[in-house]
């Protein structure tokens, strides 16, 4: 299943597709938020699916970004990360979102206190089959 993280609401709409032109430094910094107050809480790694490696991190300041470096990367240097205790992987996709992907088993419950405080939103595809509310 797929839990989408963003700092927008929802979906945009084709109304609203100029507010990805309004995203600056500070919008960006809220995921590196959200990725430094998941390893305050739980272990993670970083995933490599071109080498099909995981590797612990243990500091978390390498692997952030600056919002200049998110705006200049291809997407298959996106990042990719597993909490293994929450059986989820937390990846970065288009349009300042991350997609957690979980199994229904709590993950998403787990780490909504974490998008909150780092004022970030989650949601769910309605259609998608097996979504919940």
């Amino acid at each position: 299943m797929k839990e989408f993280v963003s700092i927008f609401e929802g979906w945009l709409g084709v109304d609203n597709l100029h507010k990805l032109d309004e995203v600056n430094e500070c919008d960006w910094e809220k995921f590196n938020r959200l990725i430094v107050l998941i390893s305050e809480k739980y272990s993670i790694q970083l995933a490599d699916c071109e080498r099909k490696t995981c590797t612990p991190v243990s500091n978390v300041k390498p692997i952030l970004q600056t919002f200049a470096q998110a705006l200049e990367k291809d997407s298959s240097l996106f990042t990719k990360l597993v909490i293994p205790e929450l059986d989820c992987v937390l990846t970065e996709d288009w349009d300042y979102t991350f997609i957690v992907w979980h199994k229904n088993n709590g993950a998403v419950e787990a780490l909504k206190p974490l998008f909150v405080a780092a004022g970030l939103y989650n949601f769910h595809d309605q259609s998608s089959p097996g979504s919940f509310a």
